[in-house]
């Protein structure tokens, strides 16, 4: 067990380290680039066993990629004084243009005690959003509650991720950073409906 925290230490610190180094004290993207923040958070009864994954694509282009977060390895940690939450925030390095955050799939177990269930959830919401050359968007945060009446919503969780942008990335400024909450374009399928 003793070693398992430790390489879970071990991972955060890199991962942690890396984001640091890459930003060097600045959201200022490269030349012809542009950055887009985002969250991936939630609930779970078993959170080292919650999964979440955005895939996102380009409308005037062909890119696509993916945002995942591992509730066992992955916490965002606020201000000072603020509780840390499982998931991640993300960084997204973009060609300015429009993109969309095509759809999140949630994957968790639930422990009744006498049986284990592995549970999927896929949600569709096809959220647009548009970042131009050299500006820092922040998106919100994408939460799922994953329970036996999954739902999703998207939050304005700016204060704690922000605090995590000053604390472990290191970036002192983000004055300059544009909100631009994502709107889910499918809020009928976000419920435990669906």
């Amino acid at each position: 067990m003793r070693r398992i925290l430790l390489l879970i230490a071990v991972v955060l610190l890199a991962g942690c380290t890396t984001m640091s180094k890459q930003l060097n004290g600045s959201l200022t993207p490269p030349p012809g680039q542009a950055y887009a923040i985002v969250s991936l958070t939630g609930r779970a009864f078993i959170p080292d066993t919650a999964t979440m994954q955005a895939n996102w694509n380009g409308l005037d282009n062909g890119s696509n990629g993916t945002v995942y977060a591992a509730f066992v390895t992955d916490t965002v940690f606020g201000e000072q004084g603020m509780p840390p939450v499982e998931g991640k925030l993300a960084l997204l390095t973009l060609a300015p243009g429009r993109y969309q955050i095509k759809d999140v799939w949630a994957r968790w177990a639930d422990d009744t005690g006498f049986m284990s269930y592995q549970w999927v959830r896929h949600f569709k919401i096809d959220a647009p959003f548009e970042v131009k050359a050299g500006e820092t968007v922040y998106l919100g945060t994408i939460w799922v509650d994953m329970s036996n009446l999954p739902e999703l919503q998207i939050r304005n969780e700016q204060k704690r991720d922000f605090g995590h942008i000053h604390r472990v990335w290191h970036v002192p400024d983000t004055s300059a950073v544009r909100t631009e909450l994502l709107v889910n374009s499918h809020p009928e399928l976000a419920g435990p409906g669906y």
